[in-house]
């Protein structure tokens, strides 16, 4: 099993830290669907996980866990196909409000394999309104002491392979990574985006949402219409096409 080194992963962490953002995978945004003919004919592939993909697969399998931080993409594709665990360290408010990674096994059709989602958070906090900022946040801020002690009872084996998520794959996820880094585990990969950008791109049965690109509706079909409702030419999956800011705004404190 291949051991990341800190002295590689470092360099990753302090530009994070010093950004405050990671850019999003630019495969993921630059890739344009061809129309065809007739229906809507997406070729938007490369750079995007799909299960017949042999060769995205061999190379993502290659790449990690040495890359230290994947895409949804990416990281889709370590979930579905070699094995990786997903750690939500969001807090529990996060899970109630804002949402969670799927939790019904058995609807996750699009998925093989026993690994799953676990939930741990490295930072409790409650959700609630700020008279001055005007709007609902994350306060009481407290960080989780035992966070690596139940991380260890969930995944014993320090070779588990791991993917950490916090919301957007900044501050907390970094601050994840280098604790389970300290406590010995070999195999932990970041989560570019964290749940935001997930949630975008994969829906709660793990079915792809929405392709990249620039969509165009066909209108010559043999059916009654177009549209959400219609059976004629549209697209599949025609939910969430817009989006609020992936990153999220709280300042989290350090965790220890």
């Amino acid at each position: 099993m291949t051991t990341i080194a800190s002295a590689n992963v470092a360099p990753q962490r302090a530009a994070l830290r010093a950004t405050k953002a990671i850019a999003p995978s630019r495969a993921a945004f630059v890739a344009k669907p061809q129309r065809a003919k007739r229906g809507i004919n997406v070729q938007a592939r490369a750079g995007l996980y799909f299960a017949d993909d042999v060769e995205y697969i061999q190379q993502i399998a290659a790449e990690y866990p040495d890359k230290g931080i994947a895409n949804w993409e990416e990281a889709r594709c370590l979930f579905s196909e070699l094995g990786y665990n997903i750690l939500d360290i969001r807090c529990a408010d996060e899970l109630d409000v804002i949402g969670n990674f799927p939790r019904d096994k058995a609807a996750a059709t699009e998925h093989r394999g026993d690994n799953w989602f676990h939930h741990v958070p490295i930072i409790n906090a409650t959700y609630r309104y700020d008279s001055e900022a005007g709007k609902k946040l994350m306060k009481n801020q407290e960080g989780n002491r035992g966070f690596v002690d139940e991380v260890q009872k969930k995944f014993p084996d320090k070779n588990t392979r791991i993917i950490i998520a916090c919301s957007d794959g900044r501050n907390r996820a970094i601050q994840a990574l280098e604790a389970l880094d300290d406590a010995g585990y070999v195999n932990i990969v970041g989560l570019r985006g964290g749940y935001n950008m997930w949630n975008r791109t994969w829906d709660a049965k793990l079915r792809r949402r929405n392709l990249p690109g620039t969509f165009e509706e066909e209108w010559q079909h043999g059916a009654d219409g177009c549209g959400v409702h219609a059976t004629g030419a549209s697209f599949a999956n025609q939910d969430a096409f817009q989006y609020a800011d992936w990153k999220d705004e709280t300042d989290w404190v350090n965790w220890r």
